[in-house]
């Protein structure tokens, strides 16, 4: 090998003496690039959606326009009367204006309504006066009709109780399908309750069952009606009901 490169050098000096170029000294092979290695750079962390904000709450909607309330008309005025109106009765809004009626008038109803129950009491007076004579020819009258209702006390209480019977269901019937009876419809009278319509079937049975009581009591329940500013009698105002002018 040396004495190769000996051989070499020899000539190339020999070219540069008689001024020729040396021949170009190949270039040492270059080692290839070394592959390519890829980087191992961090991957980004996966992209997390943003939690959903919470629904607002629906705003309220706006508060309505308060209407106004209706205004009352005013009240006619009537004639001067000697007995004062009645106050009036409200349930709600509503507003019933009623009068009281004259004691004359009441009593006058009294008297028409009750007349045919006094009627069949007369008779059947009459006809145990016969039987009391009958019986005791020395007792004749009214005494011996208190003689024989005293010997015959399931009698008495047995016509006793058909007359209440007969009153009770007259009263109520009469006030529950048109808030008045025959008496009251001569005189213009009708029996309300306080919503101003005639009262419902079982107010009026039981203001029928109070007007008894009145009449127990020696009539007194009846003549309170004199004496309160509505006109109202006991079992009127424990029914709360009213007897007012018909329109």
């Amino acid at each position: 090998m040396t004495r190769d490169a000996d051989d070499a050098f020899a000539e190339l000096t020999a070219r540069m003496r008689a001024g020729a170029t040396p021949p170009p000294v190949p270039a040492p092979a270059s080692a290839p690039p070394p592959p390519a290695v890829p980087s191992r750079a961090a991957a980004p962390p996966p992209v997390r959606p943003a939690p959903a904000a919470p629904p607002r709450p629906a705003a309220p909607p706006p508060p309505a326009a308060a209407r106004p309330l209706p205004r009352t008309p005013p009240r006619p005025r009537h004639a001067a009367t000697p007995f004062p109106e009645l106050p009036d009765a409200e349930i709600g809004s509503v507003e019933i204006h009623v009068r009281r009626p004259a004691p004359w008038r009441r009593a006058a109803a009294w008297a028409v309504d009750l007349l045919p129950f006094a009627t069949a009491c007369a008779a059947l007076v009459s006809w145990l006066a016969g039987q009391a004579a009958a019986v005791r020819p020395s007792s004749g009258g009214m005494e011996g009709v208190l003689d024989l209702l005293a010997r015959e006390q399931v009698t008495a209480a047995s016509i006793a109780g058909a007359l209440f019977l007969a009153l009770f269901s007259y009263g109520t019937l009469a006030h529950a399908l048109g808030g008045t009876t025959l008496g009251k419809w001569l005189f213009h009278l009708k029996v309300v309750g306080p919503d101003g319509a005639r009262p419902s079937l079982t107010r009026s049975a039981v203001r029928s069952a109070l007007a008894g009581l009145s009449f127990a009591l020696l009539g007194l329940g009846f003549l309170l009606a004199l004496f309160t500013r509505s006109g109202r009698a006991m079992h009127d105002l424990l029914a709360r009901t009213w007897v007012v002018e018909a329109p």
